[in-house]
């Protein structure tokens, strides 16, 4: 069976009750990991948003001032190494920009790390992901099209995936058909599910990926059936290895 991982970056707002809760639930649903998002709230967010004010925990703030509020300090990477080497799951950073890069490297001891879908265009991260990390993932976009002849298909500890565009994605967006063309260019294939539904992301177990991603936490908000409570997630753990059953294997 595919590797299942989740995603549990969605509006925890630097809450170690709410983070504790989701790497926990992640470990009883069967997650083989879970990926936790950095990002570089000046670097990332447009600027035509900025200082847009938004309604938060902390009151009506500039989104950027809630989106600094809302990233992982240093106390909670600690908390999070040492709960997630406890309970025994893997942690799987993934990284907006370079300046969350060299936070994860001086703040965690982790070396398995994912470029996020947005940076799918930042060549200057995935060279000092390549630099600096053992394991990367990386995601379907330009760079490996033309970087193909000369980088990334020689290298094995570079992992690709594929997601869609939109979150919750419709299903007609879904293009699960890239996932073939990915497998030209790693050995290592995998899938962030984005739909609003279980049931497509765990079909492309019968693409023989070698991981699906999914966001799992409590009310999605705006982001529908998208992110996953943790009895769904468990669902479709056992679908996915009902689907694997049924497949023969």
């Amino acid at each position: 069976m595919a590797e299942l991982f989740a995603n549990i970056s969605i509006g925890h707002e630097n809450d170690w009750k709410v983070l504790e809760k989701r790497i926990i639930h992640a470990a009883q649903c069967h997650s083989d990991a879970v990926v936790i998002s950095k990002a570089t709230p000046e670097l990332t967010i447009p600027k035509n948003k900025k200082y847009v004010s938004i309604k938060s925990k902390w009151g009506n703030l500039p989104y950027l001032d809630v989106a600094k509020k809302s990233e992982i300090d240093e106390l909670n990477a600690k908390k999070i190494k040492n709960l997630t080497e406890d309970i025994g799951i893997p942690v799987i950073w993934s990284i907006t920009d370079t300046e969350a890069g060299a936070w994860v490297l001086e703040n965690t001891n982790c070396n398995n790390v994912k470029i996020h879908f947005d940076a799918r265009n930042d060549w200057d991260l995935w060279k000092f992901c390549e630099d600096r990390f053992d394991n990367i993932t990386v995601p379907f976009g330009s760079i490996l099209e033309t970087q193909k002849p000369k980088l990334w298909k020689i290298r094995e500890n570079v992992s690709v995936y594929h997601a869609a565009y939109k979150m919750p994605s419709p299903i007609e967006a879904l293009n699960l058909d890239k996932l073939e063309v990915l497998k030209e260019y790693s050995n290592t294939v995998g899938y962030e599910g984005r739909s609003a539904d279980i049931y497509p992301d765990c079909a492309v177990e019968l693409k023989n990926v070698d991981f699906i991603e999914k966001y799992l936490g409590e009310d999605a908000g705006d982001l529908g059936e998208a992110v996953l409570t943790p009895k769904r997630f468990y669902d479709m753990f056992v679908n996915l290895n009902q689907i694997e059953v049924a497949n023969g294997k």
